[in-house]
């Protein structure tokens, strides 16, 4: 770097007659009458222009499995528990298997019997095999005779169940229609003794101006009687009429609806009563036989109607049991004809087996008998392929009874306990890639459109000192948006080079992605670059003074700018002035 002192009148030296300007060391000074100006320079020279775009992201598993079961099944052996690490094909989880073994096994026999026929076929038949087919036929055809009998039995007794059932029925409509009807009879009843409180056994308590027909000596228990007529009265009238309606309806749905109607009315008149009965008590200056006949007949009137409204309680209470009972005895009855139609259907579908039995043991041994022709041998042999095949439907079905990790990793995650019942769509294991990470980044608008797929990148990790450096590539650009407080991002991911053991999911790293790069170009320091009306220019110190040149620049980074013309190698570049 050289500085050089410009002054507007050239100071000049004469050494043996030759005018030269004076040079010490690497710097020019030049001297004139006025204040002078200092350059910082610095020639332009050839070198690499490297332009990075440097952002901060975190590490994270290249791969990440969250596993799910295949099929329903309940948990019976976990292998592995978070942090244990795994290779690729080991069995983390274990689920119930019980029924596809059992499976497994019958199929490997009918695969077995399959072959063994087929290499009877190719054989030929025996005189043995001949009494055997036989056998089998006779067996085939007892077991139908049976399974025949048996269809019989079950229609017998699906037929007494369902004759049962309409008894069931008939009783229990029966039994409580007279309940129902001992229900009506008694709200008829009730009205009969409501109206008979209100207009024999009290009235003469009574004038017709509501008025006591005695003298007290509580007004209070006066008016309290007289308040109760009235309303016992409009109550009498309501029962009266509702009762008629119970009546012309005659069903059990209009009792139970209008039931507590008729315990309000019925609950009026009977207060009533009991302010006669109050009322009476205070009675003064009356005839001892007068009163006492009084008294006794608000006593009776109490009397019927407690007792009217018991009997009314019991009814419901005996309703509601006769529908329970009813309920029952007819669930019963429908369970046992259910149950006689599942075993009759089921004595049908032996029948059916039974008849494919026979059929079958009839065409083994007629096929015995004939002796096997080609096309035979070719259908047994089609039939162990069927056989070999269902047998590897079931050992695949067995598979997907276990969770078996894909990739070498760690697992991070164990969703299920013993015994607990998973079903497809629910994660069971997590687990993230051995010794794989990549890093995630958020990188601007302003910058994504210089970062490409497969660019170099430098790494440094905060976990680790600045002077660890790793190397990676850009993988992938993300192309929809991120907004984040009002800016646009791109997630980009990076990859390393090589694997590290030390490194760890979460770290925080620093990328400087190479997204240009020029070799052995000329380039002038950034902090000399000017800009004036659009256009780029520097300031070359020609002859001690300033000289303005327009340039057209290359690829920049934030220490230097390809130069890509406007001046040459080794011009002295001005960086900073100090006047």
């Amino acid at each position: 770097m050289v500085k050089f002192s410009h002054m507007k009148k050239l100071s000049k030296y004469i050494i043996a007659g030759v005018t030269v300007t004076a040079v010490i060391g690497a710097a020019a000074i030049w001297r004139s009458g006025g204040a002078e100006s200092i350059y910082e320079t610095e020639p332009i020279s050839r070198g690499t222009v490297i332009q990075e775009v440097t952002v901060t992201g975190s590490l994270q598993p290249a791969e990440r499995v969250s596993l799910e079961p295949e099929v329903s099944g309940k948990v019976i052996d976990i292998l592995v528990t978070e942090g244990d690490q795994v290779m690729a094909g080991d069995t983390l989880v274990k689920f119930d298997d019980r029924d596809l073994q059992s499976r497994i096994s019958s199929q490997r026999a009918a695969l077995s019997a399959a072959r063994a026929t087929l290499r009877e076929l190719v054989a030929g038949p025996t005189v043995e095999d001949l009494a055997l087919s036989q056998a089998a036929v006779d067996s085939a055809e007892s077991k139908l005779d049976a399974a025949e009998q048996s269809v019989v039995d079950a229609e017998t007794s699906l037929a007494a169940a369902k004759n049962n059932l309409e008894v069931v029925k008939e009783k229990a409509e029966t039994s409580l229609n007279s309940k129902s009807q001992d229900f009506i009879d008694d709200m008829r009843q009730a009205k009969v003794k409501s109206a008979d409180a209100m207009n024999r056994l009290s009235n003469s308590l009574f004038t017709s101006g509501y008025e006591i027909s005695y003298s007290t000596n509580n007004s209070m228990a006066e008016n309290e009687a007289i308040r109760t007529r009235r309303e016992a009265e409009n109550a009498l009238q309501e029962l009266e009429s509702l009762v008629a309606s119970i009546q012309s309806q005659g069903t059990l749905d209009g009792a139970l609806a209008n039931y507590s109607q008729v315990l309000y009315f019925l609950s009026a008149i009977k207060d009533h009563m009991d302010a006669n009965s109050v009322m009476l008590s205070y009675v003064v200056g009356t005839a001892t036989t007068a009163l006492t006949t009084d008294r006794t007949n608000i006593s009776t009137a109490q009397t019927n109607l407690s007792t009217i409204t018991d009997q009314l309680i019991a009814d419901k209470a005996a309703v509601d049991i006769q529908k329970s009972q009813n309920e029952s005895e007819k669930s019963t009855a429908e369970i046992a004809v259910n149950t006689a139609t599942a075993a009759l259907n089921s004595a049908k579908s032996t029948v059916d087996t039974a008849e494919k039995s026979v059929l079958q043991a009839l065409a083994e041994y007629d096929l015995k008998k004939s002796g096997a022709r080609p096309e035979n041998i070719d259908a047994q042999r089609s039939r162990v392929l069927v056989e070999e095949a269902t047998l590897n439907g079931l050992l695949t079905d067995l598979s997907k009874r276990q969770i078996v990790s894909p990739i070498d990793g760690v697992v991070t995650g164990m969703e299920v306990e013993r015994g607990e019942t998973v079903s497809p769509g629910v994660v069971v294991v997590s687990l993230n890639a051995q010794g794989r990470f990549e890093i995630v980044s958020n990188i601007s608008e302003v910058d994504i459109a210089k970062v490409k797929e497969g660019q170099p990148v430098h790494i440094t990790l905060d976990a680790f000192s600045r002077s660890e450096e790793w190397l990676g590539k850009v993988t992938k650009i993300f192309p929809a948006e991120k907004v984040v407080d009002g800016v646009i991002f791109y997630e980009t991911k990076v990859v390393f080079d090589e694997d590290d053991e030390r490194l760890k999911s979460g770290m925080t790293a620093n990328l400087s992605i190479e997204t240009a790069r020029k070799d052995d170009v000329l380039r002038i320091p950034l902090r000399a670059l000017k800009q004036s009306r659009g256009k780029d220019y520097i300031e070359l110190l020609v002859d001690g003074a300033p000289q303005e040149v327009e340039v057209e620049l290359g690829v920049e980074n934030t220490t230097y700018a390809e130069l890509a013309s406007g001046a040459e190698e080794g011009d002295l570049v001005i960086v900073s002035t100090n006047d």
